[in-house]
């Protein structure tokens, strides 16, 4: 049985208003909304939203599938309007916090309420922070908005602490992301209910970030080009071809709606070598994104090794990845934006090279004993959200630009302002 916030999913037929002149319309229209929303909920909760149907929404509802047109045009505008019901009523949690002061007790309370609340719904949270990227850049949109209510509720809080007023915006939102992830892998690795355990230790880190003494310029950089797409598929093994040709039309097309006929000729293959090496799309995508994964790491780890300590070797392992979305824009574009709308087991990926890179925060421990143990997870996501905006604004070669702010953001928890401000500032030979 799948609690969701519009009751029970066994018990939602059974709230169906009886027929009569003492109902108003706007009351039946409303329940019946509030029944789609939940069997929304509980179906995509256990099958994915892309596997979920109009026909199962409209019998676990007890709503004709008239009815549902009548409220909404198809299933995605059903979850973009469930996405709007369950994150107003959010916000208003995160801002009230009524009972603390403003500062940092508000929002320590904050982060404890909202852990509480997904964790008393997991189905509903899941829906929200998962399976909404699976509608394109509308879920995109969404997510987007509620997570500009979070940055500008932590910017009016943190402006309220001594030592922590005129933290950048852009800091505060890389924080809400590094959040966001914690979330997130809770939630689709059915974990929910650890959540509110993590409250204090995810305040924590969030409080730990003074601003930076000045501000974290870009670097200079010299002028430096990828080679062609096409000089790069020349030198490709057939597989490789496929995998670069789909990671090109997925960032012009999205996921959806690329076809295997598309890759292919993009390719300047068959869709016989395509078949003989992957599934599906949704295999060939997930390759894609491994393949990816591996080569940015093949570029990032030995950058990491050869510095001679582990505060440069986070800068240079910065350095190193932004290089590789100069080198190679299309797998950066697919493992920036576009993994989120292929579902779960992208995101998985995702979290799996993620948890590789948060490995090499282990020094930072040995520096600093006291640091929050989510630190290095939240900072994983953090810095991916600093990546995931940079290149929807501006594209993977623009990347270079966050290595300052990607080096404070990791090694500030660690060292403290003043030292991590000075090793995200240094000038690298590479740009």
């Amino acid at each position: 049985m799948v609690q969701t916030p519009w009751g029970n999913a066994e018990d939602l037929r059974s709230r169906k208003m009886r027929p009569g002149r003492g109902n108003r319309p706007e009351d039946s229209d409303r329940s019946q909304r509030e029944r789609l929303f939940g069997a929304l909920v509980a179906i995509s909760s256990e099958r994915g939203y892309e596997a979920t149907r109009i026909a199962d929404l409209v019998k676990l509802a007890g709503v004709s599938r008239a009815a549902f047109y009548e409220h909404f045009a198809d299933k995605q505008e059903c979850l973009l309007a469930a996405m709007d019901a369950l994150v107003a009523p959010s916000i208003e949690v995160i801002e009230k916090a009524e009972d603390a002061p403003s500062g940092e007790a508000r929002l320590r309370q904050a982060v404890r309420a909202f852990l509480e609340l997904i964790a008393a719904q997991p189905a509903a949270s899941k829906m929200c922070f998962v399976e909404v990227y699976a509608v394109g850049q509308e879920g995109e949109a969404a997510i987007g908005r509620a997570v500009d209510a979070f940055e500008r509720f932590g910017v009016s809080q943190l402006e309220q602490i001594p030592d922590r007023e005129g933290i950048p915006p852009q800091m505060v939102r890389a924080i809400v992301g590094g959040i966001q992830k914690v979330i997130s892998k809770r939630l689709y690795s059915d974990e929910a209910e650890a959540l509110p355990a993590l409250a204090d230790e995810i305040a924590d880190w969030a409080l730990s970030y003074p601003p930076p003494p000045s501000p974290l310029e870009a670097p200079r950089r010299r002028g430096r080009k990828p080679r062609p797409f096409a000089e790069r598929q020349a030198i490709a093994h057939p597989p490789e071809r496929v995998l670069r040709a789909l990671a090109a039309t997925v960032a012009e097309k999205g996921y959806q709606a690329t076809t295997v006929a598309e890759v292919v000729e993009r390719a300047g293959t068959s869709q016989r070598v395509f078949y003989g090496h992957f599934a599906n799309k949704e295999e060939a995508f997930l390759a894609a994104l491994d393949s990816g994964s591996a080569q940015m790491l093949g570029t990032v780890l030995p950058a990491f090794r050869r510095a001679n300590s582990w505060a440069e070797s986070v800068r240079a392992a910065y350095e190193a990845m932004f290089a590789f979305g100069i080198e190679e824009p299309e797998y950066t574009q697919l493992g920036a934006v576009e993994m989120y709308t292929a579902g779960k087991r992208a995101l998985q990926t995702r979290d799996t090279v993620m948890e590789g890179l948060e490995a090499l925060l282990i020094p930072g421990y040995e520096e600093a004993s006291d640091t929050p143990a989510i630190a290095a997870e939240a900072i994983g996501g953090a810095i991916y959200a600093l990546i995931y905006d940079q290149v929807k604004s501006k594209g993977p070669a623009s990347l270079p630009e966050l290595a300052p702010l990607a080096t404070y953001m990791t090694l500030a928890p660690f060292l403290g302002a003043e030292e991590a401000y000075e090793r995200s500032v240094e000038e690298s030979d590479k740009w």
